[in-house]
Parts: structure tokens; sequence; C-alpha cells
């Protein structure tokens, strides 16, 4: 990925960013990078108190928002969506990374972090729990598989599109980079 590649990631966008967690660590660890944290207004209040807690105002924002009925931020290198991916079913994600794409500059990237299930749609235990909730919760929300969500990135219009371990046996990460 291109922070691995070294070229020049300006500009990171984090849809649903909650805390800033992501945001916060990211600007600390890349010099030169700033964030955006896009997530629903109550959330990006307490966001605000922990980016400044945290030192890194000058660096990180906060836009207030829905990201799967308002427009995103635009002319961002890097797009990352974490931990809330079984929260919706696959005509939003499918909508959330088309949105992504459409926001990045050419050649950057989407990093999609979730619970996702293996192309058998058996396991890993914590995405099959997540999918049980989400039914159970009589939510849109369900457990995608590994499959399903590089078939989300493809459909965009992601090349190079990757999968591998984030929290091994929890997590996975797709990534996909948006053509020159």
């Amino acid at each position: 990925n291109g922070f691995d590649q070294g070229w020049n990631v300006e500009w990171m966008l984090d849809l649903g960013g909650g805390s800033g967690a992501y945001c916060i660590n990211a600007v600390r660890t890349f010099d030169g990078l700033e964030a955006i944290v896009f997530d629903l207004p109550a959330v990006t209040e307490v966001a605000r108190e922990f980016i400044a807690e945290n030192g890194v105002s000058d660096r990180v924002d906060t836009v207030a928002g829905d990201f799967t009925s308002d427009p995103l931020p635009r002319d961002c290198d890097v797009v990352l969506m974490a931990s809330n991916l079984p929260m919706y079913n696959e005509e939003t994600i499918g909508l959330l990374v088309r949105k992504a794409f459409e926001a990045l500059e050419p050649a950057g990237e989407m990093h999609l972090i979730g619970e996702m299930l293996s192309a058998d749609g058996v396991g890993p235990l914590d995405a099959a729990l997540w999918g049980l909730q989400e039914v159970l919760r009589n939510s849109e929300g369900k457990a995608h598989t590994v499959d399903q969500v590089r078939g989300y990135f493809i459909a965009a219009g992601f090349e190079t599109v990757e999968d591998r371990d984030f929290v091994p046996g929890v997590l996975r990460r797709v990534c996909g980079v948006k053509p020159r």
C-alpha cells in the first residue's frame, strides 16, 4: 500500500471514525499526514476532545455527517472504514465503497477493516457472531465474506484489491487502489 511504498500520503478520511484513534495514531506515525474523522454529530464532538487531548488538533479535523447519505470530503489519498462492516447490508457497503472511490484522488487507497467471514461462510467465530447479532436485532446488517468485500471493491473500480489479516482470527483488511 501507499504507506509502505513511501508515496506522498497527505489526506486520510476515516469513515465512522469514532474517537479518532486511527487518525490520531496515523498522523503521529506519518509526517505530513492530515486526517478527517467523518462521523455522526454527537460522535464528532467526543472525537474532538480526544483529538485535543492527544495534541493533534492541528492535523486531525472532524466532519459531522452520516456517511450512508451525506457527501464525503473529497481529494483524499486514503479512505479508511474500520469496525463497522457488519452493521450494514450489501447495498450499503457497496454504496460506501463507491462513495469512497469517488472521494479518492487517482492512486488513492481504500482500506476496509472488519469482521469478515471466510469464503465458505463458516467462520471465524467473531464474524459469525456479529452476523448473528445483526439478525437477532433485526437490523439491516449482516456478516460479509472476504470475497463479497473484495467484490464491492472490484465493482467500484478499484485495482490491486488485496485482503489480509489485521487482527488474526478477528479482523480482516481489504484494500484497493484507485486507478491513476
